[in-house]
């Protein structure tokens, strides 16, 4: 059983271990009393939901577990344990062909893992495919040379492909493996009698039948051959490859989810979601190659209009369009150095076509309305917020707590949704300071008639395009006015969507053509944040796997927002500091691990291609961390010399915290808002000389500040007598306000 995560609240954390303790000592239905507990209070958590399903599969309730384990995979699919036991639970109830989905699954996602290897090699036993089976089973054995198991099943697969001898070796191993078993005796002496070493057989047989006298000496068996049949359980069901293809695509493995959307519509060609799914798949988390971008885009936008065109045909088949949008969302569009305004928008004009079939009584959801809805203003304005963060997050960090602590009360009541029940400590919080938070609602019927219920002046969501939830309600009119900001920096192309919130010193001078809402620049960044002021806690470098007499350059992205066209950047500064630092203070730029071990691997495979075509050695310069904790990331963040941006998608959140420990932050400022969020902050702080403006610049200057300590200090000391201008600072809280009264008391009309 998994360890249970640090960043549970303690609460929480203490009645999962509680569970997980009862759990192990085979008290399940204490257990399982737990579990519920926790999911009374919270249904998203994830783990009580897949251990619930742990114990539903123990207990031999299959379609349970299936469905527990199911629901807790669609809160967290990048959880591989979580996949193994959902493969278990089909692989149990005797759909094998389901089973060996899930594992495949499992196993993109842990190639190397001789666990997934051997699960794959099971269910294609089941199936009866010990051809396939055979090389699956071999690359588990050569990781696991001593596993009984493996040794037993590859002589299964040879005994049935007709190859006896090897069957024997295989065979001799598991007996070699664990000497007391009697089936794999038994299965030695099926070996040795099919190339006619019928005295040999005999002798493994009786020495079987000594270790399990209920051995029958006159069978002999071949082993794991399908119990029956039935093409139903030997062939997934398509909404079952629809899952898969959604984990696939989470981990950020296109190709594989498009090969599973295929086979759905090959079963149900009217299947508007996969059409839908299989349209935003070509748009990758992670590319091999930066000249793939662009024929992704255009497969983006033929795909769009396609279904648009198919749709308008009116399949009799299609219904209910607006679950279409429950799965997916191109999230992955703000990660490409190009303005989407032209995609986004005609990817808008569907989601909220499709989100009008919404089953609700109200008119006001028809999701073409593009006018101010006229009505009585009262004395405050009634502002509703919309958000799966409203909980520590960066999202809240950043944008929603300081517009939540510090709008004026007077003139504004505030009502929170907050769309993921998720909880803690800023929850409770927040709670205590607006005038009412809804998080009942579990559809999104549910949560679209409680934000109309709610009768708003004004509806802002701090980020859209991150989940599908937001997404849908985006793309409806709850609100007569209704605003977005930068949490996901980019426009929503919703026609439903009147203003987008910006900053004045995040955005270029033609900002406007990139949004299709109306752009407002509130003063600085739109926002007021506090420092995080964690503890302060010692740091073991070596721990790490960090060198201590070497300049340390964080590269704190997560690994999306490294983009291939940029990896040339990364190069040549290993390449500097290789020539420039001699001795052994040479310089090392470090990268943080995900929880998407998937993608991952799929940056540093590209990044360790770009050094060897280079002739640079990666290892030698990177160093990949595991993410750390507040604390211990502060902690790194005082022991490093540079904190390097991203290029082409910035980051708010780590160079402000960067800012806030006195560490120099190298900045590229890119074509739009969403390059531009770490660059804005030093041009606020009057640092110029940390803004590079293209790619060569950035990489010649952080190889100068890596080698000059003394210009290092000297930049230290300017951070912290001038970052106090990004802390504290209420403009943007007030001209919000102003901007707000302004367009709900004017009545002004939302037209495009």
């Amino acid at each position: 059983m998994s360890a249970v995560p640090e960043t549970l609240p303690t609460q929480i954390r203490s009645l999962i271990e509680q569970g997980a303790e009862l759990h192990g000592r085979g008290r399940l239905d204490e257990a399982a009393a737990i579990y519920r507990e926790i999911l009374a209070n919270d249904p998203q958590d994830f783990d009580a939901t897949q251990l619930l399903g742990v114990i539903a599969l123990q207990q031999g309730r299959y379609e349970d577990a299936q469905q527990l384990i199911g629901a807790a995979i669609s809160i967290s699919p990048h959880d591989v344990a979580a996949l193994g036991n959902l493969g278990v639970s089909y692989l149990s109830a005797g759909h094998f062909a389901s089973a060996y989905e899930w594992f495949a699954v499992a196993l993109l996602l842990q190639p190397d893992s001789a666990a997934a290897l051997l699960n794959v090699g099971i269910a294609l036993q089941r199936l009866g495919r010990h051809s396939e089976a055979l090389p699956i089973l071999t690359r588990a054995y050569d990781r696991d040379p001593a596993s009984y198991e493996l040794a037993l099943r590859m002589g299964f697969s040879h005994l049935a492909t007709g190859d006896p001898r090897a069957a024997i070796g295989a065979f001799e191993s598991a007996t070699l493996a664990d000497p007391r078993a009697a089936e794999a005796w038994q299965q030695l002496a099926a070996a040795r009698a099919a190339v006619g070493e019928h005295v040999q057989a005999q002798a493994c047989l009786d020495h079987a039948a000594t270790l399990a006298p209920a051995v029958d000496a006159l069978l002999l068996t071949v082993g794991d051959t399908p119990a029956f049949a039935d093409s139903v359980l030997r062939r997934p069901a398509a909404s079952l490859l629809g899952q898969t293809a959604y984990v696939l695509l989470a981990n950020g493995l296109s190709e594989p989810a498009i090969e599973r959307l295929r086979r759905v519509l090959e079963l149900e060609p009217d299947n508007l979601t996969a059409r839908w799914v299989m349209a935003l798949a070509p748009l990758k988390s992670i590319y091999d190659r930066a000249e793939d971008i662009i024929p992704s885009r255009d497969a983006f936008a033929r795909s769009l209009a396609e279904i648009a065109a198919w749709y308008r045909a009116g399949p009799d088949e299609v219904k209910e369009p607006y679950k279409a949008l429950s799965v997916v969302q191109p999230f992955c569009l703000a990660y490409q150095p190009f303005n989407n305004r032209e995609l986004l928008t005609r990817y808008g004009e569907l989601c909220v076509d499709w989100m009008g079939t919404l089953p609700i009584e109200y008119e006001i959801f028809a999701g073409t309305t593009t006018t101010a809805l006229p009505r009585t203003v009262g004395t405050r304005i009634r502002l509703g917020i919309a958000s799966p963060h409203i909980k520590e997050h960066s999202v809240w960090n950043a944008i929603t707590k300081g517009w939540v602590h510090h709008l004026d009360r007077d003139k504004f009541e505030i009502q929170l949704f907050q769309l993921n029940r998720d909880s803690d400590a800023q929850t409770r919080q927040a709670r205590d300071l607006v005038t009412r938070v809804e998080d009942g609602p579990t559809s999104v019927e549910g949560w679209a008639r409680a934000i109309r219920q709610s009768d708003l002046d004004v509806l802002i969501y701090p980020s859209v395009g991150m989940d599908p939830l937001t997404q849908q309600l985006g793309a409806m009119r709850l609100a007569p006015l209704q605003a977005t900001t930068w949490g996901h920096p980019e426009t929503t192309g919703f026609a439903t969507m009147d203003l987008y919130l910006s900053g004045e010193f995040l955005e270029p001078e033609n900002a406007a053509d990139n949004y299709r809402e109306r752009l407002v620049r509130l003063p600085n960044f739109g926002v007021y944040v506090e420092p995080l002021a964690p503890p302060e806690v010692p740091l073991d470098l070596t721990a790490l796997g960090l060198p201590t007499d070497e300049p340390l350059l964080l590269c704190p992205g997560t690994p999306f927002k490294y983009s291939p066209y940029f990896d040339d950047v990364w190069v040549k500064i290993a390449h500097g500091l290789r020539k420039r630092l001699f001795g052994p203070s040479r310089g090392r730029l470090v990268f943080f691990r995900s929880r998407v071990a998937a993608m991952d691997r799929a940056l540093e495979s590209r990044l360790r291609a770009a050094f060897e075509r280079a002739g640079v050695d990666f290892d030698a310069q990177v160093s990949i961390i595991p993410t750390l904790d507040r604390a211990l990331y502060y902690a790194l963040m005082r022991r490093s010399a540079l904190l390097l941006d991203t290029l082409g998608f910035s980051g708010f959140n780590t160079a402000i915290q960067g800012i806030e420990c006195g560490l120099p932050v190298l900045a590229y400022e890119g074509e739009f808002m969403r390059g531009r969020l770490a660059s804005g902050l030093l041009r606020k702080l009057e640092l110029r000389g940390l803004v590079a403006t293209t790619p060569q610049e950035f990489s010649d200057m952080a190889v100068d500040l890596a080698r000059d300590a003394s210009k290092r200090a000297k930049l230290r000391d300017a951070i912290v007598q001038r970052r106090e201008v990004l802390f504290y600072d209420l403009s943007a809280v007030r001209a919000l306000e102003e901007r707000l009264t302004h367009e709900v008391r004017g009545g002004r009309a939302r037209a495009r």
